[in-house]
């Protein structure tokens, strides 16, 4: 889920406030989507003048102190200030130029070093052969493509489906320079005028197309070659986001639209998606187009967690689709209070819901209006009863303070637990011990760890009467291989409580029968289009594994009744009907790579395995 930030001047750099113009919204844009990641943080910059014996790329990737980007952005500006005490060329500054590349790294594959952060360089005295590239992606077939670059004799340096995409692209790339060259050279021109020549004609969008023709997965890839063509790709099925602004004087992408209205201050309208299946590219003279680069697929698959949780909820989309969210939880937990709201209380964690908070409870004062409105129409009420039934509301509190500003989800593994253990203070003296029914509403349950070992009982310090957890979104059943850090298929939390069911109902053969499946399908189509893990759920109803759910993370410190409700899946397309995206609650994956990838985790699962990613 990292945050990607490409920029394209359409000027000379004298049109601009200052020579630094572009590169302070580039730390803009980074600020603004900080929440994409603090494993590491880059920055590069193409310079389209740079003058033989200098670099047309300059780059700095950071990975500590945390967070990375801040530090990052720090050290450059202050390098900045520095350069201009001393009177020096404004061009020679390195983070002076016309193109910038920069990245927020969430890391899901691979490891927490420098070398795995982006953006990431193929350099060679060539700038047609050079490239840099930075992305936002997981490719469920890295190890086909690393087999692959192993048969063009290639040695990659490292596993990654970074370097992976890095290399293949680097390849073609180095094929189309080449045939170019020899074109060239036939029409007889010499060797420098032949540069020209191969800029001018270079078939961007046929290499893009040719370089992405075998990747399976999710996927935003932006980049720059080194003479000056420039270009960010989209996969086919639209699972990744990406977002573009077009002004006069530039050209921006980032992954998220409410980033680059907020920052270059226009009206969210003018900022447009990025089609699926469609490369945004700039030509080194600053002409710029969209062009398809695959077929898009007949049916999109946007990632909706990125609109439950993951995105910052200031784009007026999402706000209004996580109100929606909220709204449609409503009736279930009205239904679960018997439309009893005297002693409830509700609040909000983490800060990611409350834009649902506030859809959910304008719905339960329309609950609460049409009943007090019906009440009065059937009871005749008198006077003063008719004062009693209007002066029921619904009670709000904030309650738990979040009180850092990490995200305990997107922090490396070994971190996240300490990590969520001191994050969150309640406030006391709001809820009547042993009297006041408390409903929580949370964006997602994805481990329950962060349930588990802090929130319930901190929660649980409040001592309420009946203690109800509503997940705005539904429950995550599978794992994902496109973006999100959740494709261990034994961390899930409902997959646990499944699979204690299967126990509990002495149902165990169905682990050994869905496995004796998997081995069986293994290697051949059925195993790249059937959800063979779908089985262990089947025997059980929503609310059978939300109970069992809430039974496993239910900590001793609290006494009360704890239930878990869950969104339904049927109810996403009301909320967000633009992004279907739902294969780790309903376990329909979009691609054949994803099929095989949750079958080969259960498969792990069973023997007993612990990679991080089934494709480790």
């Amino acid at each position: 889920m990292c945050g990607v930030v490409w920029v394209r001047l359409l000027k000379p750099l004298e049109a601009y406030p200052s020579p630094v113009w572009g590169l302070r919204q580039v730390s803009l844009l980074l600020q603004k989507q900080r929440n994409r990641g603090q494993d590491g943080a880059g920055l590069l910059t193409y310079k389209a003048h740079a003058q033989p014996g200098s670099p047309y790329f300059f780059r700095r990737r950071l990975i500590a102190p945390r967070p990375p980007w801040k530090f990052l952005l720090e050290e450059i500006w202050q390098a900045w200030e520095a350069h201009q005490r001393e009177g020096k060329d404004p061009y020679a500054f390195p983070f002076v130029g016309e193109a910038y590349l920069a990245h927020l790294r969430y890391g899901t594959f691979g490891g927490y070093t420098l070398d795995e952060t982006h953006p990431v360089l193929r350099q060679n005295s060539w700038p047609s052969r050079s490239l840099a590239l930075a992305g936002n992606f997981n490719l469920t077939n890295a190890q086909e493509l690393f087999q692959r670059l192993l048969e063009l004799g290639q040695h990659p340096l490292f596993r990654s489906d970074t370097y992976t995409i890095l290399e293949r692209m680097g390849h073609f790339l180095d094929e189309y320079v080449e045939n170019l060259y020899q074109e060239a050279k036939n029409n007889g021109l010499s060797k420098a005028d032949a540069t020209k020549y191969i800029t001018e004609r270079f078939p961007i969008t046929e290499w893009l197309a040719r370089s992405a023709r075998r990747w399976d997965g999710g996927y935003v890839i932006a980049g720059f070659i080194g003479n000056g063509w420039g270009f960010v790709m989209r996969d086919p099925l639209g699972i990744r986001p990406a977002y573009y602004l077009a002004l006069p004087d530039v050209l921006a992408m980032a992954s998220e639209a409410a980033a680059l209205h907020n920052v270059f201050g226009v009206y969210p309208d003018q900022v447009k998606e990025l089609p699926p299946g469609h490369a945004l590219i700039a030509s080194p003279t600053g002409d710029w187009d969209i062009q398809p680069f695959t077929e898009p697929a007949p049916k999109p698959a946007r990632c909706s967690f990125e609109r439950i949780y993951f995105s910052r909820g200031n784009s007026p989309h999402i706000y209004n689709e996580r109100k929606t969210l909220g709204a449609l939880l409503a009736h279930e937990i009205a239904r679960l209070l018997n439309y009893n709201f005297e002693k409830v209380i509700f609040t909000y964690i983490p800060n990611t819901s409350q834009s649902a908070f506030w859809g959910l409870l304008k719905e339960l004062e329309n609950i609460l209006i049409l009943r007090q409105y019906k009440r009065i129409q059937q009871e005749n009420p008198s006077e003063e009863e008719l004062r009693a039934i209007l002066q029921q509301r619904i009670r709000a509190e904030y309650l738990v303070w979040k009180d850092t500003q990490s995200r305990t989800f997107i922090s490396a593994p070994e971190l996240r637990e300490e990590m969520s253990r001191y994050v969150y203070d309640v406030i006391y003296n709001v809820v009547k011990p042993g009297e006041d029914t408390l409903v929580c509403l949370d964006d997602s349950i994805v481990r329950g760890t962060t349930l588990r070992q802090t929130l319930l009982r901190t929660l649980a310090r409040l001592k309420p009467a009946h203690l109800i957890i509503a997940s705005s979104a539904p429950q995550i059943r599978y794992p994902d291989f496109y973006g999100i850090d959740m494709a261990s298929l034994g961390d899930l939390i409902a997959f646990q409580a499944a699979v204690a069911l299967l126990k509990e109902y002495n149902l165990e053969e169905v682990l050994a029968h869905t496995y004796n499946l998997c081995k069986k399908a293994e290697g051949t189509e059925a195993f790249s289009q059937n959800n063979y893990v779908k089985a262990l759920y089947a025997p059980f109803t929503e609310a059978q594994i939300a109970a069992k759910v809430a039974e496993l993370v239910k900590p001793p410190e609290l006494e009360c009744p704890l239930t878990l409700i869950y969104q339904p899946a049927d109810n996403l397309p009301k909320a967000l009907p633009n992004h279907r995206g739902d294969w780790y609650f309903t376990g329909n994956y979009p691609t054949p790579g994803g099929y095989i990838q949750v079958n080969r985790a259960f498969m792990q699962f069973y023997e007993g395995h612990t990679a991080r990613r089934a494709y480790e």
